[in-house]
């Protein structure tokens, strides 16, 4: 059996700063609404549908202070200048939770987005691009 990343879809009380967030580090999301059901945002990230709907209430689930414990999540994008990403996603109200760093395997930095969600800022090596 095999399977794929169908969707990731994002639920927020502040679907217009999340949207904007994203946009800014290059997400091609644009509203849509089908039929009489709510406007959201959208779009495809290779074979992946990545949505941003309204919460339905708010969240009982505060953001998890350690990004990798038990029900944590963090979304990861992986971008082609991590300088201007982290300085696009700090313009944009993100929290820092890790400076961009140097690894093996690439650079990263980690920030919470509008909702305190960790998103992960990958740049590959130049040599694996």
């Amino acid at each position: 059996m095999a399977a794929e990343l169908g969707s990731l879809i994002l639920f927020s009380e502040r679907v217009e700063a999340l949207a904007a967030f994203y946009r800014a580090l290059g997400l091609p999301l644009e509203p849509e609404r089908h039929g009489d059901g709510p406007v959201h945002h959208t779009c495809s990230l290779g074979p992946t549908h990545f949505a941003i709907f309204a919460a339905r209430s708010a969240s009982s689930v505060e953001p998890a202070a350690d990004h990798r414990g038990a029900g944590a999540q963090f979304l990861g994008l992986t971008v082609d200048d991590l300088g201007a990403a982290f300085a696009v996603s700090r313009e944009h109200g993100a929290e820092v939770v890790q400076e961009p760093k140097s690894y093996p395997w690439g650079r990263r930095a980690l920030v919470r987005d509008p909702d305190g969600r960790v998103v992960e800022l990958f740049e590959r090596p130049r040599a694996a691009r």
